[in-house]
């Protein structure tokens, strides 16, 4: 029979989830090291072998070792030709670390025929014996399908054999030099549907506004426009509502909040009003559209119960959507009249290829496809050569899809050695002087 449909089987989220646990895991009990690539300079086509080949450069990461007794393989051996050394190493790395450090990387070399995936004859820099180790096989599907997917590469390497290969990283340790990297992304978020409202006339003034569609994905609180064939009526757009309540006052107080990326950045006082009672007044909110949560204020009254300052403890979030138009002068002389609402951007169009590159229609920089998803609206970049603006078009330079930016959360992190753990190192400097070459002995 098939399988229960009401129950999910590897959600997106929940692969999301175990990668990060794999992620942290190797972390914890891993170590970095020198992930370094074999450039091809000259390919034999008949034997199907690399004749000459160098090693240049070197990525970090983090790997977790799983010989916990030594050094696998035959050990020393002694041969007609002298000792040989014949030890072996498998570490496990994450795929998407590998994805996000080094192949977006690879990828942009020439010399390099495959850089999607860690590749047989690649290099690995271990630190603590100062060795070099070749990788021999590449183990992509174990633990096996997980959530439907795979987490993980599994390293298996022997020590490597120098055989006349070139490349700075045999001119000396000197080389090795941990410089860290440099990962940004890019998380553009395609538009929803615009909001409409009807106005309401009065006689010749603007009067009051229907919402009719709320829409859907603002990035900022939109403007609103009055047209028509009169003059002089304005208004503008509301994202959340306020309500001052808790007693009843004698005259209400009027706020005006600001929306910016789904939160509520600030909150204007209007008109303090007058009459509440302190004790019980409180300051209240519409739910968000979509799912989030509300803000939280702490307001303070003056002795006649006058609204003099808000304080915003929670910004919330999830606001994205036009709840209210507030007309803030009717205008005259108008017949009809009709309001014009700051749209959103054009959204994502065409199916992108994985991996390939798109170019901005206005900057003119270039990026990496990292992932994309068409149907929830949203694409994450990698390899940014230049920022990015709110509204430039971006095409793919193969598939041709595009996407306009309606907005962004750019995340730059340089991670150099032990960056993410900034807490404990700082923690710990209270605690054991490490300027000293042995902390734990005795001072002299």
């Amino acid at each position: 029979m098939a399988r229960n449909v009401f129950f999910t089987h590897g959600t997106r989220n929940e692969q999301f989830l175990q990668q990060n646990l794999v992620e942290e895991y190797i972390k914890m009990f891993g170590m970095d090291v020198l992930y370094i690539p074999r450039q091809l300079i000259q390919k034999d086509n008949v034997f199907n072998e690399e004749v000459v080949s160098q090693f240049d450069d070197s990525y970090i990461i983090e790997a977790y070792l799983e010989n916990f007794d030594g050094f696998q393989g035959g050990g020393d051996l002694l041969t007609k030709f002298g000792i040989r050394q014949t030890d072996e190493i498998t570490m496990v790395i994450s795929q998407q670390r590998f994805s996000d450090l080094i192949s977006q990387f690879l990828l942009l070399d020439e010399d390099i025929e495959v850089g999607e995936r860690p590749q047989e004859g690649d290099l690995i820099y271990f630190p603590l014996s100062s060795n070099y180790f070749e990788i021999k096989f590449v183990e992509h599907e174990e633990p096996f399908y997980q959530l439907g997917k795979n987490y993980t590469y599994k390293l298996k390497a022997e020590l490597f054999e120098y055989s006349d290969e070139g490349g700075e990283f045999f001119a000396g340790d000197d080389e090795l030099i941990d410089t860290g990297y440099t990962v940004q992304y890019y998380y553009l978020v395609t538009p929803g549907e615009s909001a409409a409202a009807t106005p309401l006339l009065d006689g010749d003034v603007v009067s009051q506004a229907i919402v009719t569609t709320n829409g859907s994905k603002y990035n900022f609180t939109p403007t609103v426009t009055v047209t028509g064939d009169g003059t002089g009526a304005t208004a503008h757009a509301e994202m959340i509502v306020v309500n001052v309540g808790g007693s009843i006052p004698i005259t209400p107080a009027v706020l005006d909040p600001t929306v910016k990326n789904g939160k509520m950045v600030g909150l204007e006082i209007i008109s303090g009003g007058s009459g509440y009672d302190v004790s019980r007044s409180s300051i209240d909110f519409t739910d968000p559209s979509s799912t989030g949560t509300k803000p939280v204020v702490i307001p303070t009254f003056n002795s006649s119960g006058s609204l003099t300052k808000v304080e915003i403890t929670n910004e919330g979030s999830g606001y994205d959507s036009v709840e209210r138009i507030v007309i803030d002068g009717g205008g005259s002389g108008y017949t009809t009249a009709e309001f014009d609402i700051q749209s959103v951007p054009a959204g994502l169009s065409g199916n992108f290829i994985d991996k390939e590159q798109v170019t901005g229609g206005t900057t003119g920089g270039t990026a990496m496809i990292a992932d994309w998803d068409k149907s929830e609206g949203w694409l994450k970049l990698k390899s940014v050569t230049d920022d990015f603006q709110i509204g430039e078009l971006l095409v793919g330079n193969t598939s041709g899809a595009s996407i306009t930016i309606h907005s962004y959360d750019a995340m730059k992190t340089t991670d150099t050695k032990y960056s993410e753990s900034s807490t404990f190192e700082t923690l710990a400097d209270d605690i054991i002087d490490f300027s000293e070459g042995n902390p734990f002995g005795i001072g002299t």
